[in-house]
């Protein structure tokens, strides 16, 4: 077995591989998908930080906080997203500092240096220990689905089928 933890988008076809993990609305293609369940993501910031800076009160007030951000190397730097006036939109942000690791912003976010919008399964218990305070809960997106792509289903190896 061998398992790869990159963030790209993968070709499970044609690079042999036999299950991926994708997050949000699934292309019209001809893999098969299992959901798994919903992400949903918020945008938070250590207590330090809002007393130093201040806390949001909407989402043009992004564009005055240091916003840590996935680069560009990151094939992720699409932008925040949040829901206004009954729409979804999505907000470009900048800041002092990006990375290519969602783990090094959560640290970063901890230590003061910023906001940061992370999936609540990674901040959920910093949020519940009062390490972070989630901010622009009134401007949350809707959550977004979890699924589990694989290969036409008569091409699944024995392996994947016992646990579809």
């Amino acid at each position: 077995m061998s398992l790869d933890l990159t963030d790209r988008m993968v070709d499970l076809v044609n690079e042999g591989f036999d299950c991926a993990v994708r997050l949000g609305e699934l292309p019209d293609s001809s893999l098969v998908s299992l959901k798994l369940g919903e992400n949903r993501r918020v945008c938070v910031a250590s207590p330090d930080y809002l007393a130093d800076r201040g806390e949001p009160d909407d989402l043009g007030a992004l564009a005055h906080h240091n916003c840590l951000a996935l680069g560009a190397s990151a094939n992720q730097q699409r932008g925040w997203v949040f829901q206004q006036d009954g729409k979804v939109v999505t907000i470009k942000v900048s800041g002092t500092m990006e990375c290519s690791d969602g783990a090094v912003l959560h640290e970063w976010c901890l230590e003061g240096r910023g906001l940061a919008w992370r999936s609540w399964w990674e901040v959920g218990a910093d949020i519940g220990a009062g390490r972070l305070v989630s901010v622009l809960d009134a401007f949350a997106a809707p959550p977004i689905g979890i699924h589990a792509v694989f290969p036409q289903r008569r091409h699944l190896p024995l392996r994947i089928c016992r646990y579809g």
